[in-house]
């Protein structure tokens, strides 16, 4: 029937099917094998649209290294070997294909934070004994840098859209951009408010590194002098989040002007109670809702085009950026944290030629009529938002992360809207947490993990969650040396010690120990806590280990090895 069909027709039904259903029609049918190859680039381009791949199909094929990284596009010829490399990333992500490890020596010894751009092909470090570094992924060779002199011990590190934003002593923050994206012959807008010191610290480093220009070199942009003393910082192009003791900072990094300031972050008005008083009639009240407790001090903060996120030692708050208030606040001393709970499991299974191993887990489903245990005190230590802006994901301290679905619904329905998911022994540290579109990671002294958002937000009895682990970024030695954790589209990222990462693929006797390692920490259902004075549970963590000399950029790729 569909051989009658004027060709047109037949591709715009082709352009609904997936890409297995492409190549399952290829397989099964001369005519419709000789009919795709016929229009080939036509199936694909549309294809692409459909997954997601492109915006739209009027971007031409030219125009893909304005979205993807040369790393990615690297043997791509085609939009149908661009598909077939979109769907083996997807694939490689999930450790259902081919991952490999890799280390970036050029990045330094004493890595602290890391920030990756794989479009520019840079990693930029900073590290423990101060200093800044800019590195070529392809090449691994040191392209521009700033001396431990200028840049202070443990500095931490933001980074969007070429520009580079990083910490000073006395709390000033430094704001620097790529060279290459600033117009030739034109002044900076922010020039005014550059510092001398940072004239010189940008001419002593285009000296040293002239051979390089301008690939990764920074020029000075603006030093930005805080009102309060500050605490967290966050950069999501455009703006700057700087979260003092009890206000949020906003700044618009391209123009370097503070756009807003949101007051009363220690103790806002109770977002429940203005719900409550919302649907009552206000105004019968007279009186304002009541406030929230002290947050205490802030140790993470996330913001996005409408909200401002802050996790302090007491809770995790958002801020509507329209109106200031707050809008949620999820205490850090609960009976349990979600409606659905996911327990790592030591079952698992893995494919071949994948660095990945994928571990099952159990679900447990609460409501509110269910017996639940004793309140506890779990601190929010990080805290991020999905790409959609809809979901929030945060990790407490004992190796555990939070998602609330649809976080700005009704409070009343927030506890059916919460997922929590345990990432093995619960006295083990949680280290960091990253996100990359759809792509989850944490580090925790029990390992590394990496699962996708909309599997957790869907899965269920019959749909399991599966997490993928990295076993070896698993000795919790080694692991509780690690201070940052990234993710691009196509590789993960952090600080590790690269001949541990070397012994432990050339070392058969050492990947079954940290397989026994694992298997007792994921297996331990134990329980230790400390009474506080309120009658709440305390969760007691193991002790840190000590600190490991090395620790520089390693990582996994996720894009097939091209011969």
């Amino acid at each position: 029937m569909f051989t009658q069909l004027p060709a047109e027709l037949i591709l715009l039904v082709l352009y609904n099917l997936d890409l297995r259903s492409i190549r399952t029609l290829t397989l099964v049918s001369k005519y419709w094998k000789h009919f795709i190859d016929e229009n080939e680039s036509s199936v694909y381009h549309a294809l692409a649209v459909q997954h997601g791949y492109i915006p739209s199909r009027s971007l031409d094929f030219s125009l893909l290294s304005s979205l993807y990284s040369s790393k990615s596009l690297q043997g791509v010829t085609d939009w149908k070997s661009f598909c077939q490399r979109r769907v083996h990333i997807n694939r490689s992500w999930a450790g259902k294909t081919a991952s490999r490890y890799a280390a970036y020596s050029s990045t330094g010894d004493a890595v602290h934070r890391i920030k990756v751009d794989e479009n520019a092909g840079l990693i930029i470090t900073s590290f423990r004994n101060g200093g800044l570094r800019v590195c070529d992924i392809k090449e691994n060779e040191i392209l521009w840098s700033l001396p431990e002199s200028y840049v202070k011990q443990y500095a931490h590190l933001e980074y969007g859209q070429g520009y580079l934003i990083f910490d000073c002593l006395g709390g000033s923050k430094e704001v620097w951009r790529l060279a290459s994206d600033i117009p030739a012959g034109s002044t900076s807008s922010s020039k005014s408010k550059i510092t001398p010191e940072q004239c010189n610290a940008s001419e002593g480093a285009s000296n040293r590194h002239s051979a390089t220009y301008p690939k990764g070199h920074f020029k000075p942009w603006a030093m930005l002098k805080m009102p309060r003393p500050t605490r967290a910082f966050r950069f999501v192009y455009p703006t700057l989040l700087v979260g003092a003791w009890d206000h949020a900072f906003l700044w618009d990094i391209p123009s370097i002007e503070l756009i807003q300031t949101i007051a009363s972050v220690q103790q806002p008005e109770d977002p429940v109670a203005q719900f409550a008083v919302v649907l009552a009639s206000a105004p019968i009240y007279g009186v304002s809702p009541p406030r929230l407790g002290a947050l205490e001090n802030l140790n993470y903060v996330e913001v996005d085009s409408t909200h401002v996120f802050v996790c302090g030692i007491n809770a995790l708050r958002v801020f509507s950026r329209a109106t200031g208030r707050c809008i949620l606040d999820v205490p850090s001393a609960r009976r349990e944290w979600g409606h659905r709970k996911f327990t790592l499991l030591y079952e698992s299974d893995r494919y071949q030629e994948s660095v990945l191993v994928n571990q099952h887990t159990s679900m447990e489903e609460f409501s509110s009529t269910s017996p639940l245990p004793e309140r506890s005190v779990d601190e929010f230590v990080a805290v991020h938002v999905s790409s959609c802006g809809r979901h929030l994901v945060a990790m407490l301290a004992s190796s555990r992360v939070v998602i609330i679905k649809d976080f700005e619904k009704s409070p009343a329905s927030l506890f059916d809207r919460m997922i929590q998911i345990q990432l093995g022994f619960i006295f083990s540290h949680s280290k960091y947490l990253a996100i990359h579109q759809d792509h989850l990671a944490v580090a925790t002294n029990n390992g590394l993990f990496i699962f996708s958002l909309s599997d957790t937000l869907n899965a269920n009895a019959e749909k399991p969650l599966v997490i993928s682990r990295v076993p070896y970024f698993g000795y919790n030695v080694y692991m509780s040396n690690v201070t940052c954790l990234q993710l691009s589209d196509a590789g993960l990222y952090l600080n590790w010690d690269p001949a541990y990462l070397a012994y432990s693929e050339a070392s058969s006797e050492e990947q079954d120990r940290l397989e026994s390692v694992f298997r007792t920490n994921v297996n331990n259902r134990t329980t230790r806590y400390a009474r506080m004075p309120t009658g709440d549970l305390i969760v007691l963590l193991d002790d840190e280990e000590f600190l490991t000399e090395i620790a520089s950029v390693c990582g996994i790729d996720f894009v097939p090895a091209i011969e």
